[in-house]
C-alpha cells in the first residue's frame, strides 16, 4: 500500500482514502489535516478506480503536513485541491499525469520541471512563497494562473524551455516578485500577461530570451513592470502589445526587443519607458506607438518595418529617430524614407533623407562637414531643387544690376558682340553655358570681383548641386 497502513488513517484521511477511487469532493473545515504521505500513495495507486468511475483527488481546505513527493512518477488521477494549505513544497519533477488544479491554495513553492500534464494546469488564484518551476515542461492543454501570486529570491518562476499546446493566461491580478523566466518556451496559442504585477527592481523582470508565441504576446491592459523586460529573438505569430504598460525601475537597458519578429508590435504605453528600448534588428510589419510615450532612448540599428500606423507629422517622426543615439546609421534614416514613398509622401521622404545627411555630417572631420555643410546650404543635398534655383537666379540678378550699371570693356572691340548684361552674367555663372559674352568682354575696377565671385560660385555650386543630384537619384 506504498508505506501507508490503513489502519493509521485518521478520519479525515479515512474520508479522503474512500473517495479517490470514485474521484468525489472532500471539502474539510479549515486546519484539518492530511498527510502527504497519504496524498502520495493514492496517487501512486493505492486506491484503483471503481469499475465505470474516473479516480482522482478533489479536496478542499486542508492542510496538508510533510512533502509530497511524486518525482518521475506516473500518476494515474487527476489532482484537483482547492483552499489547501501545504506545510512543505511539492515536488512533481519529471512526472507524467492528466490533470492539476490547484486554486486559492498556499505552498512555499512547487516543482514541475520536466513534468508532462496531458490535459493543462489550473494554479488560479494560488499563492507561492517560493519558486514556482515548470521548467522544461510539456502541457497539453493551457496554464492558467489568473490571479496567483509568486514570489521568491531570484527566479520566482521558471518557465525554460517550457512548452504549453494551448495558451498561458496569467491575468486578473497575477504577480510575480522576482524574476519571471520563459527562456526558450513555446506557447502554441496565446502568452496573456494583462494586467499583471512584474517586479524584480533592477534586473530582469520579464526574461523570454527566445520565447516562441503562436498567436498573441499581451501585456497590455494596466500591466505594470518593476525591472526591465527581456524579449529578445522572440517570435510572436500575431501580436505583441505592451498597450497602456508602465514599467519603472529598469536596469541599464529598459525593454531588449533585438530581433524580434511580429507581424504588428503595440508600443503605445501608459507612460514614456525611462530607459532604453532596444530594437536593433527587429522585423515588424505594422508598428504602432505615440508621440506622447516614446521611450527615452532607443536603438533602431537594422530595424525594419513595413508601416506605421497613424499619421505623425514628419518632424515628429524624426524626433524618434534622433531617440537613437548611437552613430549615425543610415538604414535607419532609409527605412523611414521609404515607408513615406511607399506611401505616396514624397516631400517627407525627402525630408527624412535630408535630416539623414544632416545627422551623418555630425560624424564626420571638420573640413568634410564644411563641405557637407556648403552642400546643404546651396542645393540641401540635392533634395531641395528650389534652393539651387534660388541661388542661381539670386546670383544670376546680381550680375545683371552690376554690369548694367558698369558695363566692361571689350576685349577686341571690332570683333566684340553686342553687349547684354544678363547674357554676360549667366556667361560667367554657369561653366556649361557659352554665350560668347565671356571671352569677349573684361569687367573693370571693382566689377572685376563680382566676376570673379560669379565664376567660382558658379563653378562650386555646379560640383556641388551634381554630387547632391547624383546622391538623390542613388537613393532613388
Amino acid at each position: 500500500m506504498s508505506g501507508v497502513d490503513e489502519a493509521d488513517l485518521t478520519d479525515i484521511e479515512r474520508l479522503v482514502w474512500d473517495a479517490f477511487p470514485t474521484g468525489r469532493w472532500i471539502n474539510l473545515r479549515p486546519g484539518q489535516e492530511v498527510r502527504a504521505e497519504v496524498l502520495r500513495a493514492l496517487l501512486l495507486g493505492a486506491r484503483p478506480a471503481v469499475d465505470g468511475e474516473q479516480a482522482a483527488l478533489r479536496l478542499g481546505g486542508a492542510v496538508i503536513t510533510g512533502r509530497l513527493v511524486l518525482s518521475h512518477a506516473d500518476i494515474g488521477g487527476s489532482i484537483s485541491l482547492r483552499n489547501c494549505h501545504f506545510t512543505d513544497a511539492p515536488d512533481i519533477y519529471g512526472a507524467r499525469m492528466r490533470r492539476l488544479r490547484l486554486v486559492d491554495c498556499e505552498l512555499p513553492g512547487l516543482n514541475l520541471a520536466v513534468t508532462e500534464i496531458s490535459a493543462g494546469i489550473r494554479l488560479s488564484g494560488t499563492i507561492f512563497t517560493g519558486q514556482l518551476s515548470l521548467a522544461g515542461a510539456r502541457i497539453g492543454g493551457a496554464i492558467v494562473l489568473d490571479g496567483s501570486k509568486v514570489s521568491g529570491a531570484g527566479r520566482a518562476f521558471d518557465g525554460t524551455q517550457l512548452t504549453a499546446s494551448r495558451n498561458i493566461l496569467a491575468r486578473e491580478g497575477f504577480e510575480c516578485h522576482g524574476e519571471l523566466c520563459l527562456d526558450g518556451a513555446e506557447v502554441v496559442g496565446s502568452l496573456r500577461l494583462t494586467g499583471a504585477v512584474l517586479d524584480n527592481p533592477g534586473g530582469w523582470a520579464l526574461n523570454g530570451a527566445g520565447l516562441r508565441v503562436g498567436a498573441v504576446l499581451d501585456l497590455s491592459g494596466g500591466t505594470t513592470v518593476t525591472g526591465s523586460m527581456r524579449l529578445s529573438n522572440v517570435v510572436v505569430g500575431s501580436l505583441l502589445t505592451l498597450s497602456r504598460l508602465t514599467l519603472t525601475e529598469p536596469g541599464h537597458r529598459a525593454v531588449d526587443l533585438r530581433s524580434l519578429e511580429a507581424p504588428e508590435l503595440m508600443l503605445q504605453t501608459a507612460v514614456p519607458i525611462p530607459g532604453r528600448v532596444d530594437l536593433g534588428y527587429a522585423r515588424i510589419g505594422l508598428l504602432r506607438d505615440s508621440p506622447e510615450t516614446w521611450p527615452h532612448s532607443l536603438t533602431l540599428g537594422g530595424f525594419t518595418y513595413d508601416v506605421i500606423a497613424g499619421a505623425a507629422p514628419v518632424e515628429e517622426r524624426l524626433r524618434w529617430l534622433r531617440r537613437d543615439p548611437s552613430q549615425f546609421r543610415p538604414q535607419v534614416y532609409g527605412r523611414l524614407a521609404a515607408i513615406y514613398m511607399n506611401g505616396g509622401r514624397d516631400d517627407d521622404a525627402r525630408a527624412v533623407r535630408l535630416a539623414g545627411e544632416r545627422r551623418r555630417r555630425e560624424s564626420l572631420p571638420r573640413t568634410r562637414r564644411l563641405w557637407g555643410w556648403l552642400q546643404d546650404v546651396t542645393v540641401g543635398y540635392g533634395y531641395r531643387p528650389r534652393r539651387a534655383a534660388a541661388w542661381l537666379l539670386g546670383l544670376l540678378v546680381l550680375g545683371w544690376v552690376v554690369f548694367g550699371v558698369v558695363p566692361p570693356r571689350a576685349a577686341e572691340a571690332p570683333k566684340a558682340p553686342e553687349f547684354h548684361a544678363l547674357a554676360y552674367a549667366a556667361d560667367l555663372l554657369l561653366p556649361v553655358v557659352d554665350l560668347g559674352q565671356q571671352p569677349a568682354y573684361l569687367p573693370r575696377g571693382w566689377t572685376a570681383w563680382i566676376g570673379y565671385l560669379l565664376i567660382g560660385a558658379g563653378l562650386l555650386f555646379a560640383t556641388t548641386a551634381a554630387a547632391g543630384v547624383a546622391r538623390r537619384l542613388r537613393r532613388d
